[in-house]
């Protein structure tokens, strides 16, 4: 068999098979009717948007909006009244209890792998609105392997053009690197397109929970302008809070979470696993589009790249929908 025909033949095996797993994961999410593609509360909304880390972010906000929390210099927090309304502030107070100095990434990064924040994924997924980490995981990793291989193929060609063999046998047509370039190329596409595909979470169901929630909560929607700074935080990040000094204190723990090394993924991040893992095994932690954790996903665990434009889990851009292999 000559170089050409191996190149054509495996690339063509591998590329088929991701395109088969894509679709299989796919319809492994439950359908949704649009009347139910809904986020139920601000976690929902900010999960959707951003991950466990958004989910993080909006309580903090929240709870140092109505003075339970202090969040000051150097990314210090310190409690002022340990009063919890839900789990999820409960988990918020209890990291804050575990971390030695209040140091904001840290307990940031321990409340994203809380039960109660990484529920929320799992009750998203159960509904259909999110797809969980566990089942994509091996065929990310895979189409990532052919996008290499694709580029090793590719100056393997022009190494056996140079020297003008094919394996051992002297080359009576075209050269290798330009036989197997339609081959290369199209594994390449395959491979990169699928691994959008496996590493975005965010169904199309949640994309439109998400929108709606944008919608209800916009500045021209029924109860006015105002919004709790959780919400706003859930919606669009910590970008958007208004108090200058704690947003330069998210800003500031997330780059310390970002420069840290926190286990990556993807976003993604969605290959971590241990505490607080979801029910397949696997951690919620990462972006909802275009990365790898909650929706997409493509950071770390505890970075602070926006979760929604293929970041980290901590802030960023909302989750949308996405194209590739297999379709939304």
């Amino acid at each position: 068999m000559s170089y050409p025909q191996a190149v054509y033949l495996g690339l063509g095996a591998s590329s088929l098979l991701l395109v088969l797993g894509t679709v299989l994961v796919r319809l492994r999410t439950p359908s949704v009717r649009r009347t139910d593609a809904l986020a139920r509360d601000v976690w929902e909304t900010a999960f959707l948007a951003g991950g466990p880390g958004r989910v993080v972010d909006a309580a903090l906000a929240g709870m140092h909006e109505d003075g339970r929390l202090a969040v000051g210099g150097p990314g210090v927090v310190t409690v002022r009244q340990a009063l919890a309304q839900d789990a999820v502030e409960a988990a918020v107070l209890d990291a804050i209890a575990r971390t030695p100095g209040g140091a904001l990434a840290t307990l940031r990064a321990t409340a994203m792998h809380s039960p109660a924040v990484q529920d929320i994924g799992d009750r998203l997924a159960a509904r259909g609105l999110l797809r969980r980490p566990g089942p994509g995981r091996s065929w990310r990793r895979w189409a990532g392997v052919q996008r290499t291989v694709c580029g090793v193929l590719f100056f393997v060609g022009v190494l056996l053009s140079a020297t003008g063999s094919d394996g051992g046998d002297r080359l009576a047509g075209p050269p290798p690197v330009v036989t197997t370039l339609p081959a290369v190329i199209g594994g390449l596409v395959v491979g990169s397109l699928c691994r959008k595909v496996f590493t975005r979470r965010i169904t199309k169901a949640g994309s439109f929970a998400l929108h709606a929630a944008k919608v209800a909560h916009s500045p021209g929607a029924a109860g006015g302008a105002w919004q709790p700074a959780g919400m706003v935080v859930a919606l669009g990040g910590t970008a958007l809070i208004a108090d200058e000094l704690l947003r330069q204190q998210f800003e500031e723990a997330q780059r310390a979470a970002a420069g840290g090394g926190s286990a990556s993924s993807g976003s993604s991040s969605s290959d971590v696993s241990g505490g607080g893992s979801g029910s397949d095994g696997a951690t919620w932690c990462g972006s909802s589009d275009g990365g790898s954790g909650c929706g997409s996903g493509g950071s770390s665990c505890g970075s602070g790249a926006n979760c929604g434009g293929g970041s980290s889990c901590g802030g960023g851009s909302s989750c949308g929908g996405g194209s590739g292999c297999g379709g939304s």
